[in-house]
């Protein structure tokens, strides 16, 4: 129904723009046709009336042939006006369907650039509103993993993913990042200085179960705006409450 709406609108577009070509055409070709009508031909000067009869039977054939010739050049700008009116409706025609799929492309077009925007619009708004929709990454073979993710579930979060090490894919969403020494620590900071994250893109949860080891603070924490850290299964959802409200999905 609305490409019909659409197809439709584009017809009309053409119709108006092939009725003001053909109407234009029209006034040319006949403001020049009339311009060019040949002026009668004058009689010999063999012809020249000597008397009054003379002069009025030599205006009366000089009035019949002008208006001979004038029926003559009317008939013919007739017939000539007839041939180019052919071509402007064969024109006129071309343009109209021309017009109608220029129509009907742009339209459909737009209305799916406008539809997917407001998709993706609602998406990322929903995205920073409801915590659900958050894409959560959990290290792969950590040996607390099923913990938290039961934990993260129970919590209404089941967007939950898996990685293997921090890579591109942790620039969306949030990351939680194994970290139990210095190594662990030292590889975080060398991420976050070569990828360079987008504080409103990602989040990180950096998770540690050595209770002698502390994250640095001043080297690490504060080296990004949205970093917290969390201990144990239970204490990994505060985190992520905390961090992850108000991330965008797309920027």
């Amino acid at each position: 129904m609305k490409k019909g709406s659409e197809f439709l609108f584009g017809l009309l577009i053409g119709l108006f723009v092939s009725t003001l070509i053909l109407a234009g055409a029209i006034f040319i070709w006949q403001a020049q046709a009339v311009t060019y009508i040949p002026p009668p031909s004058p009689l010999p000067a063999s012809q020249a009336p000597a008397d009054l009869q003379s002069q009025v039977d030599d205006l009366a054939r000089r009035v019949d042939k002008l208006e001979n010739d004038q029926s003559f050049t009317l008939r013919e700008i007739a017939w000539k006006m007839d041939q180019k009116l052919y071509y402007l409706g064969g024109i006129a025609l071309v343009i109209t369907s021309f017009a109608a799929f220029i129509g009907w492309r742009t339209y459909k077009d737009l209305d799916a650039d406008i539809r997917e925007k407001i998709r993706l619009s609602l998406e990322n708004e929903l995205y920073q509103l409801d915590p659900a929709n958050l894409t959560i990454r959990l290290p792969k073979g950590h040996p607390d993993a099923a913990l938290i993710r039961k934990r993260l579930e129970l919590s209404g979060l089941h967007n939950i993913k898996e990685y293997l090490e921090l890579n591109k894919q942790c620039l969306r969403g949030l990351t939680i990042v194994p970290v139990n020494d210095d190594d662990a620590e030292q590889r975080f900071r060398n991420f976050l200085a070569q990828e360079k994250p987008d504080p409103e893109l990602a989040a990180f949860v950096l998770y540690t179960t050595d209770p002698k080891f502390r994250v640095s603070v001043p080297d690490t924490l504060n080296q990004y705006e949205r970093v917290a850290t969390a201990n144990m299964p239970a204490t990994v959802i505060t985190a992520v409450l905390a961090i992850s409200r108000g991330l965008h999905k797309e920027k």
